[in-house]
């Protein structure tokens, strides 16, 4: 994606992944999973147009958001997303080429649902 304004970009998302924590559920004796911070990112909201969110509809993904950052190959679809305390599933990611330097890539991602186990 190009041409996007990088002022947009006025927050940081963290990205990571569900892992074991050093806390055990006292009642299960199981070690507890928890959100593990890998990498930041500075970020902006991209608005989705309605035919993009038919589209996105379609596909079953629904309530979806749309983040884009500077293009960065790092970023796949393993990860998740943490903004404030709310955390996101990658559903997909639209890379730019990265050729130059104002490429973008937009990640599709729709809020968590927390499961305790």
């Amino acid at each position: 994606m190009k041409g996007l304004n990088p002022t947009r970009m006025q927050f940081r998302l963290t990205f990571g992944k569900n892992e074991v924590t050093d806390q055990v559920n006292p009642n299960t004796g199981k070690p507890i999973k928890g959100f593990n911070d890998h990498f930041k990112k500075w970020a902006g909201q991209y608005s989705l147009t309605q035919n993009q969110t038919i589209t996105l509809a379609g596909a079953g993904i629904k309530n979806a958001t749309v983040f884009f950052i500077r293009h960065d190959e790092q970023v796949t679809s393993d990860y998740l997303i943490k903004k404030g305390n709310d955390i996101y599933t990658i559903d997909s990611i639209a890379y730019d080429d990265g050729l130059p330097a104002d490429g973008y890539d937009l990640i599709t991602c729709h809020k968590e649902v927390v499961k305790h186990d």
